[in-house]
């Protein structure tokens, strides 16, 4: 009973500590990531809608010249002239309906038709559109605003994007000075004098700095939700999410063509969100292990701050690295990206995939625990 105290008191002990030196910090993070992320959404929105309008004005400019060919011409070309002005205005008409309420089932026909037109190294993107509507017609889904579901796809984007890079410096900032900086401060003497509770010391320090960074990640999937939701609307929570495409890049191929070569998941995006939430909180849970393990054998602040720094850097430059960055733990952040292989498409790599990533991060994260309790049943100040 007195050890079970003991260690909590030394848990409660850290959790003050970390809030007392980085509240300030994480608040302000908190805001930034909140408020960065939606304006980076509303950004991107804008300049979609842009291109938009730039592709529109195009196409019509096009179909205006179609029709002044049409009244020079007669017989065969004319009739051919004619379906293809017909096929350019309903790619018009198709541009200008994405920003409004769309119909299910009129987009599962519309799709249906175009896959038997469509050669079978292009036949992904069809297929994935049309099992996210044919799951929302199984939900009882008949209508869709593409625009008002952004509520319920925000908390997943957040996860799955460079955002996770701001996550792993905090990450990183909560866990290299945890033991560092009290042996630089000359407070971690008095701790060491009772030898039995060393370990309790090591995860008591540990436990803290998860619950941190857990507790603020979780503060920002709702911040960011919550947010999002009031400024683009919030949509249905049974709206689908496509996961686990694989892809194969095809050698040689012009724009390296990829073709499905494995059935997809259809998740509802409420699903989608949690599941993003849950594989960046093993990602960056695993680098705050490492950063712990860094401090303990370090003992310097500074160069834990340096170590570290380098670590989440070397995840920009992986594909630098080459077959070696698939162990790489920073670059495993993007859990759900590589589930659905986007990592896989941007790097031509094949050894990025959801199990990998956990391998890889909880590989880091067990070596770095097993090997900070080892040491710190060893360390003399």
């Amino acid at each position: 009973m007195l050890r079970h105290n003991i260690g909590l008191a030394l848990y409660r002990n850290e959790l003050e500590k970390l809030w007392v030196h980085r509240a300030r910090v994480l608040v302000i993070a908190l805001i930034l990531i909140v408020l960065g992320g939606i304006y980076l959404v509303y950004n991107n929105q804008q300049s979609a809608q842009s291109m938009q309008q730039q592709t529109v004005s195009m196409m019509r400019s096009q179909n205006a010249k179609v029709r002044r060919q049409i009244q020079h011409s007669s017989g065969k070309t004319k009739a051919m002239l004619k379906k293809q002005l017909q096929m350019n205005e309903q790619g018009v008409r198709q541009m200008l309906s994405q920003h409004q309420t769309l119909s299910v089932s009129s987009q599962i026909k519309t799709l249906k038709g175009s896959l038997s037109h469509t050669p079978p190294a292009l036949q992904g993107s069809p297929r994935e559109s049309l099992a996210q509507y044919r799951f929302m017609a199984s939900h009882g889904i008949r209508s869709y605003n593409p625009t008002g579901n952004n509520g319920f796809r925000l908390v997943g984007q957040v996860f799955s994007n460079p955002a996770l890079f701001v996550f792993a410096l905090l990450g990183i900032g909560l866990g290299t000075d945890r033991i560092s900086s009290e042996i630089e401060g000359g407070t971690l003497g008095s701790l060491l004098l009772h030898a039995p509770y060393r370990i309790k010391m090591y995860l008591a320090k540990l436990l803290a700095a998860l619950t941190v960074i857990w507790a603020f990640m979780i503060a920002s999937a709702i911040g960011f939700f919550a947010v999002g939701s009031a400024v683009f609307g919030m949509g249905s929570a049974e709206i689908g999410h496509v996961v686990g495409i694989r892809v194969k890049i095809v050698p040689g191929a012009p724009g390296q063509v990829e073709v499905p070569v494995q059935a997809f998941h259809v998740l509802p995006q409420w699903s989608y969100d949690l599941l993003a939430l849950l594989l960046a909180m093993i990602a960056i849970g695993g680098l705050v292990a490492l950063a712990l393990a860094i401090s303990l054998f370090t003992r310097s602040t500074v160069l834990s701050l340096i170590v570290g720094a380098l670590l989440v850097i070397s995840g920009g430059l992986s594909h630098l690295l080459g077959s070696l960055a698939v162990w790489d733990p920073v670059a495993q952040l993007t859990l759900m990206e590589d589930w659905t292989r986007k990592t896989t498409m941007q790097f031509t790599m094949h050894g990025f995939s959801l199990a990998s990533g956990l391998v890889v991060t909880l590989t880091w994260a067990a070596l770095a625990i097993i090997l900070g309790l080892w040491y710190a049943k060893r360390l003399d100040v």
